[in-house]
């Protein structure tokens, strides 16, 4: 074999190594054409499944957010409603406290009534008329139930009003007279402890 035939066999080998190379590059290149239609259907699936998860992420945010106002809304609601509560319980601490205050005070009035004797033996029938001047007790001033001239206004008064009291005991026919216009009107007062 000569030189050239060498040369156009080892030209022929390389080309039917190149067809065939070429025939392979070929048949890859259609499965390729095949794999990359599927992964477009694929690449806009995976496309729209991003746009949802866009969407449902920015509506939990928009939920978060909203509830995120809303739990506000109410916590200011909330510290409304307690200052209001804080200040109905002030208030309420004071009218206890001014009710306590009246039934203490109610209960030493009604105490201070059970105490007391009854009317009737602290102001016998007819003193305060007799008091008023619409009957005038005829009372006996002697010089001797005139109390000493050491003695004070008021043990004087406290004379004055016994004397009036054993008249107001005594019947009254025999104490009474029928009064002439009172020259001077005289008011006592007495307190009972």
């Amino acid at each position: 074999m000569t030189y050239l035939q060498i040369l156009d066999a080892a030209a022929l080998a390389v080309l039917a190594a190149q067809s065939g190379w070429i025939v392979m590059l070929y048949r890859r290149m259609g499965r390729l054409r095949v794999a990359l239609d599927s992964a477009g259907d694929v690449i806009g699936q995976l496309d729209a499944a991003s746009k949802r998860l866009d969407n449902s992420a920015g509506g939990i945010v928009q939920k978060v957010k909203d509830g995120i106002g809303e739990v506000d809304s109410k916590i200011s609601a909330c510290r409304k409603v307690a200052q209001e509560l804080t200040a109905a319980s002030r208030q309420a601490e004071e009218i206890a406290a001014r009710l306590d205050q009246a039934l203490r005070q109610n209960r030493k009035l009604q105490t201070a009534r059970a105490a007391a004797p009854p009317r009737e033996l602290a102001e016998p029938l007819g003193l305060a008329a007799r008091l008023a001047g619409r009957h005038a007790p005829v009372l006996e001033m002697t010089p001797a139930a005139l109390p000493p001239p050491d003695l004070a206004a008021e043990r004087m008064a406290e004379m004055a009003v016994e004397q009036l009291l054993r008249a107001e005991a005594a019947p009254a026919e025999l104490v009474l007279a029928p009064a002439p216009a009172p020259a001077e009107r005289r008011v006592f007062r007495l307190t009972l402890d």
